[in-house]
């Protein structure tokens, strides 16, 4: 493609040196940030976002050159799949980009839930350090029963950590998987009622919005642990306060909250030391994130007429998720 005829890509957030270097080689780049994202889509031809550019109803028809958007990450919630596609405007991400961060993360926090570890922040003496010394916490994780509900990139390979620490493994997905470690297949019922700890790695789609309520955690065994690195708005975070205040959720180990960022009267705020609130840093690992930039190389891919490596497929968006 000749200089003359490079096409023009926008980038709404924030990428990497080396990924807006790809983009000057292959295109006119604009940079700007989310919220100026309408000013400039209708002179381009791509557009990269991240998490809170809104490439929907009211941009969409701004955007009558657009032939690709590229999301810098794996969920597809703040894009109009199917509102791009009826306009031949195709629809890319990096959905694997992050599932080791959020492996870790997750592995991390049924440890941090089960074996409590305090640090020395001062000199102590002989009698308050064996005083310390004697405290006991936890349980061993060998023998606990992890529920993960959606078996995919992500909850497929925690189950495989969780299985190599001697962890019983159940899970639950819309679709047959078949996992080559010891782990059993189970309704949701049956998930919720056998499960110690339970993570949920879904999309926000319409069928998992809000689909831990009131009743799915009414069917959680009885000081189940409850963990969400996957979106916020897959939970009734009232609800679940409501579980942890008595007794029917012990523990709560939470990355992506509803809204974000949380308000002040955020029902999970002041539940006490079972319950840990993050910044939804589950998979900001410096190579994840670069990984999640390597979207340009799909963006350009489209653009050049050849076929991307990782176009949006219905299972991260659709209903049938």
């Amino acid at each position: 493609m000749g200089m003359q005829n490079k096409p023009t890509v926008l980038v709404s957030e924030p990428l990497n040196e080396r990924s807006l270097e790809y983009l000057r080689q292959h295109a006119e780049l604009i940079v700007c940030e989310a919220h100026q994202a309408a000013e400039h889509v209708g002179k381009a031809d791509g557009l990269v976002v991240r998490t809170y550019t809104q490439v929907d109803a009211k941009l969409l028809p701004k955007a009558g050159r657009l032939k690709v958007v590229g999301r810098a990450g794996v969920a597809l919630e703040n894009i109009d799949v199917p509102a791009c596609k009826a306009r031949g405007i195709e629809v890319v991400h990096t959905p694997g980009a992050n599932t080791l961060a959020v492996v870790d993360y997750i592995i991390g926090a049924i440890v941090l839930m089960n074996r409590r570890y305090w640090p020395i922040a001062r000199p102590l003496g002989e009698k308050e350090f064996h005083a310390e010394r004697k405290q006991m916490f936890g349980r061993f994780l060998s023998g606990l029963t992890l529920g993960i509900v959606g078996a995919g990139r992500i909850g497929s390979r925690v189950g495989r950590a969780a299985a190599g620490l001697g962890m019983n493994v159940i899970y639950n997905d819309i679709k047959d998987i078949a996992l080559d470690y010891p782990a059993r297949a189970a309704d949701k019922p049956t998930l919720h009622a056998q499960s110690d700890i339970i993570t949920i790695h879904v999309p926000l789609t319409n069928l998992t919005r809000k689909f831990i309520n009131a009743q799915t955690i009414g069917q959680f065994k009885k000081g189940v642990q409850f963990i969400n690195a996957a979106r916020g708005p897959c939970v009734d975070y009232a609800a679940l306060a409501g579980a942890i205040k008595n007794g029917q959720v012990s523990a709560a180990f939470i990355d992506c909250h509803d809204p974000e960022p949380p308000p002040a009267d955020y029902p999970m705020y002041g539940l006490g030391q079972n319950v840990v609130l993050t910044p939804h840093v589950a998979a900001r690992v410096p190579q994840a994130m670069d990984n999640m930039c390597d979207v340009v190389y799909d963006v350009i891919a489209v653009l050049e007429g050849r076929q991307p490596q990782f176009p949006a497929l219905p299972e991260a968006y659709g209903e049938d998720a």
